[in-house]
């Protein structure tokens, strides 16, 4: 699944497409993803109006127009790519638009996890409501996070930092570099995370998120941006995906466990903090 990275690579990628550019022509070719697509509802939000702003929340990014916003997730598999026409040229292609004067932009999405929605103006979509902040964020501390983390009597450190409500936009992939990164066990209960481990694991997440963003994100299966080039970072990653490869650090075997039906890639002799 795109996270973080690859969210606001896609988001960097669509900004000189879109932005100020007036949207002529939309066709949905199917009439729901994850969730029913509110066709009518984005069609008379968006026809004939020109994009005003883009933002992210988390892995989500929304395409203000007057009236609202388009919000879009991409799953498990989505993506947007540029193409000559509005013609479909892929079997999952589930919508098209057309930005004047000859941008044509294809939603692709063979797993149809992604989604499709409208927010109107001066309103807060469900999907949207109770994401915490984001890491690359100046709200994020380390006082905050040990405060949040203080009663989390049964959660590990690896699942909270992949809690939305709590931190935005980190996934498995990143979780897992970001606890090697700073020598802490993804086993380690949250609440036992002090003071100088918040300061060095909130450092090291940020480093490792805009190393990822400047690289193009992490392809592991169907991330893609918008001119179709694969993100760059998998070639760096240093524990995810690596079960039995020898440690960067110390050679040892990386070790793979289930947390919460997620695979988690550590090293157990460093990351012992």
């Amino acid at each position: 699944m795109p996270e973080l990275p690859e969210v606001e690579t896609l988001k960097q990628a669509l900004t000189p497409l879109v932005l100020n550019k007036r949207l002529s022509e939309l066709n949905f070719l199917r009439k729901n993803l994850r969730f029913p697509i509110p066709a009518t509802k984005i069609r008379k939000g968006l026809i004939n109006q020109t994009i005003a702003k883009i933002t992210r929340r988390g892995k989500y990014i929304l395409l203000h127009a007057p009236d609202g916003a388009l919000l879009i997730h991409l799953g498990m598999s989505g993506r947007f790519t540029q193409a000559p026409s509005m013609k479909p040229l892929e079997k999952h292609t589930h919508a098209v638009f057309k930005f004047d004067p000859e941008v044509f932009l294809h939603y692709i999405d063979p797993r149809r996890f992604g989604c499709l929605l409208w927010v109107p103006s001066n309103q807060e979509h469900p999907l949207l409501n109770g994401i915490g902040p984001d890491p690359l964020g100046k709200e994020i501390t380390a006082d905050e996070m040990k405060l949040l983390a203080k009663n989390c009597k049964k959660i590990s450190i690896k699942n909270f930092l992949m809690d939305s409500k709590r931190i935005a936009g980190v996934g498995n992939i990143y979780a897992c570099e970001t606890l090697f990164a700073a020598k802490i066990s993804p086993k380690k209960p949250a609440r036992r995370i002090n003071f100088s481990q918040w300061t060095l694991l909130l450092s090291m997440l940020r480093n490792i998120l805009q190393k990822s963003i400047t690289a193009g994100g992490t392809t592991l299966r169907d991330f893609y941006s918008t001119d179709g080039k694969q993100g760059y970072y998998k070639f760096s990653l240093a524990v995810y995906g690596k079960e039995n490869d020898p440690c960067t650090v110390c050679t040892q075997p990386i070790k793979r466990i289930i947390q919460s039906a997620r695979s988690t890639f550590y090293c157990k002799s460093c990351q012992k903090y």
